[in-house]
């Protein structure tokens, strides 16, 4: 018989994947495909071929199921392969280097989820401190804004952003703190900004 179709941990949700459940699979597709997408289109604006991406990544994911090691979290290791998977696409198609590759600024997501928002913004108007953030942000160098993103956005731990970046730990550090100069010096008077950074610093 069939497990439940809803595994509430990852661990066992991915051993459950590996030993071939194709419920469990079906499970992982339909937590992630969203979180995916939405991270996709941070790196591409063409939706199509990150919709292709996705899908060969699960793809993949099923034919190599068996050797798959153990992992952080199924979210980190699908954005990983996703975030590879698109910049070889982007390479190939551009025949730019890794590093000039930048986040489309209409892609720019609203980070706050309802979690952290009813914690940060009782004291001051979201929508006028959001799109402040929200546009400094964008204007942050390729590899700062994505650490930011990652970190603020998708809740990824430096080690995790390291991964998923193919950087080293410090590295990510150093983006992260340039980052926070910048936007310091930008938005100095914002209790979002503190708020936001003090959870991670």
């Amino acid at each position: 018989m069939s497990k439940s179709l809803t595994y509430t941990d990852d661990t066992e949700l991915w051993l459950a994947f590996k030993q071939g459940e194709l419920k469990a699979f079906e499970q992982i597709y339909r937590n992630h495909f969203s979180m995916l997408l939405s991270y996709g289109k941070r790196i591409s604006s063409d939706v199509e071929m990150v919709e292709d991406a996705i899908q060969d990544v699960y793809v993949e994911l099923w034919k190599r199921r068996e050797n798959l090691k153990s992992l952080h979290t199924i979210k980190f290791y699908l954005f990983r392969v996703l975030r590879n998977r698109l910049y070889n696409l982007r390479q190939a198609d551009l025949q730019i280097p890794q590093e000039d590759i930048d986040f489309p600024e209409d892609q720019i997501p609203d980070y706050f989820s309802p979690s952290i928002e009813a914690n940060l913004i009782e004291e001051e108007s979201t929508t006028f401190q959001n799109a402040r953030l929200k546009q400094a942000i964008s204007d942050l160098p390729a590899r700062q804004k994505e650490a930011v993103l990652l970190a603020f956005y998708d809740d990824f731990s430096t080690e995790e952003i390291a991964g998923i970046m193919g950087i080293n730990q410090q590295s990510v550090n150093n983006h992260l703190n340039r980052a926070y100069t910048s936007l310091r010096k930008l938005l100095s008077d914002s209790i979002i900004l503190l708020s936001f950074f003090c959870l991670h610093f």
